[in-house]
């Protein structure tokens, strides 16, 4: 193996040594991402996928702190692997232009280490069983190489190698029973200065930050915001305030998490006040299924800050259904205002007196938040006759009959991304696959449902290829509970 700095290598492979005239081609097409096969159980859970796109405007590359290159490698042992990583595999989780700069510069000795911690940190991801987080942009990069897209290589390839060294120390030091991939990390870094900060930062404070048995809230609370004080992280889950009942309560810190998501690290004494408001206790107890309800509204926009508001809210009438107030009417509002604020009288009132909801001659919550479920982080449901349009569907009929269980799989499926669109509804269930014995099996169907749970509508391909696999079959017959048994442990 090479020595480098009196650092023993992992070798990059011959490769490395790359003849100089492909060095000097004009245009180098990136190396495409290497999608490695999944395992069939995780194949079913993806019918279908969003795009999105990153809008955040990161800081310019200048802002960057160059790492000395003269700076020692860590000597970070990757531990026994069973097949080495092929250099070209470790490159292609780079975006594009970094690629192309990192192949026409192999022989560079930084961007020789660079690449080595980067196989080290990969290797250790594999053994640890951690998966690398997919990018939100419109390149399959993986996240936590996404946020170096402003960093120039190789210039800064020393860097990027601190970072990645940091990165392999970080995640040996999680529990891998509760980090499953690397969102933690990648969820908090996002300018020039977080990325610089953690190559820079000390191994005894990133030990005690991924070992914080609550690392995802704490995540959760820094998003976009660089690595908090891992001491202070430490001291938010030793507070006393995050008992109910003489029990730390797990639910409640993320309760509170949730509405701090992005704002940086909670104060205790703004969580104390918000706990002591009496508007939270009902039958004197205190109850933290109501704060979780607006919570959820408040999520993202700071811890609460209005008791009398709130104590307003609960005193409306249109919570009440036969007399009573209903916390499954306030939570399905709720829902809708996801992280929307919270809401207002008069369309809200407006919501719940239109006769859509009416069922027998009764309102039905039910109904309601079948809909609500598609229009949920979206805000109150606006048109009245749209939803109308949605009920009268003759395909909402099985053996004659409206099926509040089919519209509520099609509700399942898009939580969250608005409401149906007949055309798409109609073609979807007159998909052959869902015939068992010539006759649509609605059982079949909620099956695919649940694992497509706030997806979106699934590929007909895919649900036929799940369906075709041989293993569903027991004593020569599909087996609907054996794939029932399966697609739970996807939902």
């Amino acid at each position: 193996m090479a020595t480098i700095h009196g650092v023993q290598q992992i070798p990059i492979t011959s490769a490395v040594l790359i003849p100089p005239q492909q060095q000097e081609q004009p245009t180098l097409s990136p190396i495409e991402h290497r999608h490695v096969a999944e395992h069939q159980s995780e194949e079913t859970a993806s019918f279908a996928g969003a795009e999105s796109t990153e809008t955040d405007r990161p800081e310019p590359a200048a802002a960057f702190a160059e790492a000395p290159a003269a700076d020692e490698p860590m000597a970070i042992e990757a531990g026994p692997s069973a097949e080495e990583i092929p250099l070209e595999d470790i490159i292609a989780n780079f975006l594009p232009h970094h690629q192309k700069k990192i192949w026409e510069c192999l022989n560079d000795e930084d961007v020789q280490q660079m690449l080595n911690a980067v196989r080290n940190f990969l290797t250790l991801l594999r053994e640890s069983g951690i998966k690398l987080s997919p990018g939100r942009g419109r390149i399959p990069t993986p996240s936590l190489f996404g946020r170096l897209r402003d960093l120039p290589l190789p210039k800064n390839a020393a860097l990027v190698r601190k970072f990645f060294e940091k990165a392999t120390l970080f995640f040996s030091a999680v529990n891998t029973a509760q980090t499953k991939n690397t969102g933690c990390l990648s969820t908090m870094l996002n300018t020039c200065t977080h990325i610089t900060n953690f190559a820079n930062e000390t191994e005894d404070n990133l030990r005690l930050l991924a070992g914080n048995p609550y690392l995802k809230q704490i995540t959760s609370m820094c998003n976009r915001k660089g690595l908090p004080d891992p001491v202070k992280a430490a001291e938010i889950i030793e507070w006393d305030c995050w008992e109910i009942d003489g029990k730390f309560s797990f639910e409640l810190l993320r309760t509170f998490s949730s509405m701090s998501n992005g704002r940086g690290l909670i104060k205790q004494a703004e969580v104390e006040r918000v706990l002591a408001w009496p508007c939270w206790q009902v039958n004197r107890k205190f109850s933290l299924d109501l704060l979780r309800i607006f919570s959820s509204m408040s999520s993202s926009r700071g811890l609460l800050k209005d008791e009398a508001r709130i104590n307003a809210i609960l005193a409306w009438d249109c919570w009440k259904i036969e007399g009573e107030f209903s916390i499954e009417l306030l939570r399905t509002v709720a829902s809708m205002m996801s992280g929307r604020g919270l809401p207002e009288k008069e369309p809200t009132e407006n919501l719940l007196s239109w006769p859509c909801w009416q069922v027998d001659g009764k309102f039905s919550i039910e109904m309601l938040r079948i809909f609500s479920a598609m229009a949920s982080g979206r805000g109150l449901l606006q048109d009245q006759e749209e939803i109308a349009a949605v009920l009268a569907w003759p395909c909402w009929r099985v053996n004659g009959k409206f099926s509040f269980q089919l519209l509520r799989s099609f509700s399942s499926i898009m939580r969250g991304k608005g409401l149906l669109n007949r055309a798409k509804v109609e073609a979807t269930l007159a998909w052959p696959c869902w015939q068992l014995n010539g006759e649509f099996n609605l059982e079949l169907f909620r099956i695919f449902s649940s694992m497509a749970h706030g997806r979106g509508l699934f590929n007909q391909t895919q649900v036929e290829k799940v369906l075709a696999w041989p293993c569903w079959q027991v004593n020569g017959e599909f087996s609907i509970e054996l794939l029932r048994i399966f697609s739970s442990m996807v939902s």
